[in-house]
């Protein structure tokens, strides 16, 4: 599964994959790859790969326009099929430790265009229009992951 987290940090990519790779870290007892190149960052682990854009390839710019959300960083994530229920677990994880320590928006989309999760103004919006595999994952289970208060409502695609 393809995925997409927005954020608007203050940070170098650099220092937030290392912040990443740290949380990983306290979720996963498993060796964690790192591939650093000109245009992106890609940390690895059995369950997914992170890839933190440095140069903008995924149009930041559209994102902000289409989704009316202040953002500046796209990391694409790429969920095994395999592994998909102990990835998507880490993956809630690993947002919900973000948002704990820093308040920035952020945006999860799936597939490119579903929003799932949207963080705006200290406030977290959990999508409620899904569809028949996303009602399966996006389980009350899964949310507590994020460990952080939210409202249901339906976020436009």
């Amino acid at each position: 599964m393809d995925y997409e987290l927005f954020l608007s940090s203050n940070l170098s990519c650099k220092s937030l994959a290392e912040i990443i790779q740290s949380i990983i870290v306290k979720f996963v007892n498993e060796k964690l790859t790192v591939h650093n190149s000109e245009e992106e960052i890609v940390i690895g682990i059995e369950y997914f790969s992170l890839a933190l854009e440095i140069e903008d390839i995924s149009d930041i710019a559209f994102i902000r326009r289409h989704y009316d959300l202040d953002v500046n960083v796209c990391i694409r994530v790429q969920l095994f099929g395999i592994t998909f229920n102990q990835g998507i677990e880490i993956l809630f994880k690993v947002i919900g430790h973000l948002m704990r320590q820093f308040d920035w928006n952020l945006m999860l989309l799936e597939n490119g265009s579903d929003q799932i999760l949207r963080k705006e103004n200290g406030q977290l919006i959990v999508n409620n229009d899904l569809d028949q595999y996303q009602i399966k994952y996006l389980t009350q289970r899964l949310l507590s992951f994020l460990e952080h208060s939210y409202s249901k409502e339906k976020l436009p695609n």
